[in-house]
């Protein structure tokens, strides 16, 4: 290659067309501010630097092509969460050049995580929150009683989460009562449901223990169960509050704020309710305890008593046996009044959850004149007559048959 070859570009035209680096830089540098003055990119964070200016420097990669992109620390400082390699997030910032290198970058006003990162970021956000205010704290927790008289129940009236907890407590413990508050359990009007169900427990005070609960689904299905006002709700409530949301492996806000964490909701029937043996073999130990108890006395007293008679003093003067035969006859006699009113408040006590056992029991609340109405086919209780409709069969439930009937006219009152 010759001279002539070099200088040829320079004498074959006009020379005012000529751009010296920085001028083509700016012009470039124009171009794209112009144009993507305020744009949105999705993209994967790497080669992530927290600078010590507080600036962030970072590039945005797909799996095709790299974004060079800055977060200065005036907008960086508004970020809900830390930003790592391997993140997926959305930003909105301008393209633009920079010009000492001649490289084009996206200069971020704002970021947020996407996808189900997002999702994460915002349990874990509100995890620690919660918990560095002690709300997680063993020290909150409430004991669950050893024997309910009645479990509330909150969760959806259809769905398999009740059948499977109503399942459960017929079979260990038929004598508790159940009540049920039916909620929405997922979407946004789910949050001020459930709230608002756990403030009616609270307030009303009829539970022992509290039973939240929904069946296995996706982490959106079950976000209502992540919303701060829900476990603001569950640590507040004087009843000790079973969490039970999905499955196993699902762990949400509200499994932390209440006193205990069921892994199903089966597993919280379970944990709710001792088995009617362990009851019986509670109140057969109370039994032996307290026979015991008579029995040592007894035993101290006639010791007491042979000692007494075994003294000189007491063997000579026959008016001093004689009062002390009297006064063992008198201790004889309270003994045998107290054994019999001991056994006798057992037998009261026993009868009295035999009772209860019984009148708890469906067949007998339906021999003293009432019955149950469910609809047909599905055999759904009903409580009201709302879901009854005029020329709709439904079915009655008797102590000693069904009915299907046909209502003509409905009054409410």
């Amino acid at each position: 290659m010759t001279v002539d070859d070099y200088t040829s570009l320079s004498s074959s035209g006009d020379m005012t067309s000529v751009l010296t680096v920085s001028q083509i830089t700016a012009q470039v540098k124009s171009v794209l501010d112009g144009t993507f003055r305020s744009v949105l990119v999705e993209g994967e964070i790497s080669n992530f630097l927290h600078h010590g200016s507080g600036h962030m420097y970072f590039t945005l990669k797909d799996d095709k092509a790299e974004l060079r992109a800055v977060m200065f620390q005036g907008d960086n400082s508004r970020l809900k969460f830390i930003p790592e390699g391997g993140m997926k997030v959305l930003v909105r910032g301008k393209v633009t050049v920079y010009e000492a290198r001649g490289v084009y970058q996206i200069i971020i006003k704002e970021m947020e995580a996407a996808g189900l990162g997002a999702l994460y970021i915002a349990f874990e956000t509100l995890k620690k929150k919660l918990a560095a205010e002690g709300l997680f704290a063993d020290e909150r927790k409430q004991p669950l009683p050893s024997y309910p008289a009645t479990i509330g129940v909150i969760t959806s009236g259809t769905g398999a989460a009740l059948q499977d907890i109503r399942n459960i407590l017929s079979r260990r413990a038929p004598h508790v009562n159940i009540v049920v508050r039916p909620t929405l359990v997922q979407g946004k009007e789910a949050t001020e449901d459930i709230v608002t169900a756990i403030q009616e427990f609270s307030q009303w005070g009829g539970a022992d223990i509290l039973i939240v609960s929904r069946g296995g689904g996706s982490i959106e299905d079950l976000w209502c169960f992540n919303e701060e006002s829900v476990a603001r709700a569950i640590a507040d409530c004087p009843v000790p509050v079973i969490s039970a949301v999905g499955h196993e492996t699902d762990f949400t806000i509200s499994d932390f704020a209440a006193d205990v964490r069921a892994p199903t909701p089966s597993a919280a029937a379970e944990i709710a309710s001792p088995p009617l043996d362990d009851l019986l073999a509670y109140l057969n130990e109370a039994e032996r305890r307290i026979t015991e108890a008579v029995g040592r006395r007894i035993e101290i007293a006639w010791q007491k008593l042979d000692g007494l008679t075994a003294r000189y003093g007491f063997q000579k003067p026959q008016n001093l046996v004689d009062e002390k035969f009297r006064y063992l006859g008198e201790v004889e006699k309270r003994i045998g009044q107290q054994i019999e009113f001991i056994l006798s408040l057992q037998q009261s006590k026993f009868q009295g959850l035999n009772d209860r056992l019984l009148s708890a029991s469906p067949k007998n609340i339906l021999k003293r004149g009432y019955s149950i109405v469910h609809t047909l086919p599905e055999r759904q209780i009903m409580a009201s007559v709302e879901k009854l409709k005029v020329g709709e069969e439904f079915g009655v439930i008797m102590s000693d048959g069904e009915v299907t009937a046909v209502p003509k006219k409905i009054e409410e009152k």
